[in-house]
């Protein structure tokens, strides 16, 4: 096992715990989400729902808006894991023939959980090697262990412009901001919707290339001038993850380097 998969909890959560989390994200973002393991080829734990003590790791092949596929590894051939029992575990963990099952799958993200539920048919392929491909997954979680530090913001020094719809936009003052989120003072009485996804927005501050990025709403705190709405960052590209780590670096350390 890699020091990779050694380092994380693949072990699903339970249903009681997800429902606390509030994870659950909506559809573009869970796809997005499941793309990027794909691109990534991250670790995915597989187990059927009903018998979560048996797994397999595998990667995301393909994900669509209909369907997804994951290819099961082989595994290594050793004293403790003959080709005969690994054989055995790989059968333990496919549909029969011709036939679907219920599946959970737990994977990481920069460090971030992604669990997902997703009912899937399949086979053994060639060299031990397993497929399962069926509908996009019914849900998907992303689930954050404590958030990141959030810096404050001057009121005026950073704005977020989201697209509402093709060529309809608003720019908002940035309350807050961390590598994971930010806090938006919201200047209209109709409040977003929970889960709400926004592609194409971006982060703009002064004497700064914008930062494009992707919002999904997570919560909505009502305060005395206006409505503030949190949320959560769909995948960047590395590039763009750099940069928002050196813009929040800087705004914690100004207050310091005026003194």
């Amino acid at each position: 096992m890699s020091a990779e998969r050694d380092s994380f909890d693949f072990l699903p959560e339970p249903p009681g715990l997800l429902l606390e989390a509030r994870a659950l994200v909506a559809q573009p973002l869970a796809r997005a989400l499941l793309r990027e393991l794909a691109r990534r080829q991250s670790p995915v734990a597989i187990r059927r729902s009903r018998d979560p003590g048996i797994h397999r790791f595998g990667r995301i092949v393909d994900c669509s808006d209909e369907a997804i596929a994951l290819d099961l590894a082989p595994g290594r051939a050793t004293e403790d894991a003959p080709e005969q029992s690994r054989a055995s575990a790989l059968h333990a963990i496919l549909p029969p023939p011709a036939a679907e099952d219920d599946y959970v799958a737990v994977s990481y993200l920069d460090g971030v959980k992604i669990q997902f539920d997703a009912r899937l048919g399949g086979g053994q392929a060639a060299a031990g090697c397993g497929h399962l491909r069926g509908a996009a997954p019914l849900a998907v979680y992303r689930l954050q262990r404590r958030d990141a530090y959030r810096v404050p913001t001057a009121p005026g020094q950073g704005r977020c412009v989201i697209r509402q719809a093709p060529g309809k936009e608003r720019s908002l003052g940035i309350v807050d901001l961390s590598v994971r989120g930010l806090l938006l003072a919201w200047q209209d009485d109709e409040r977003p919707d929970i889960g709400v996804v926004w592609e194409h927005s971006r982060i703009e501050f002064a004497d700064r290339p914008p930062l494009p990025c992707m919002l999904v709403t997570t919560r909505i705190d009502e305060a005395d001038d206006s409505p503030r709405v949190g949320c959560e960052f769909g995948p960047m590209p590395p590039e763009v993850e750099r940069a928002l780590q050196v813009l929040v670096n800087d705004l914690q350390l100004a207050p310091r380097r005026a003194r």
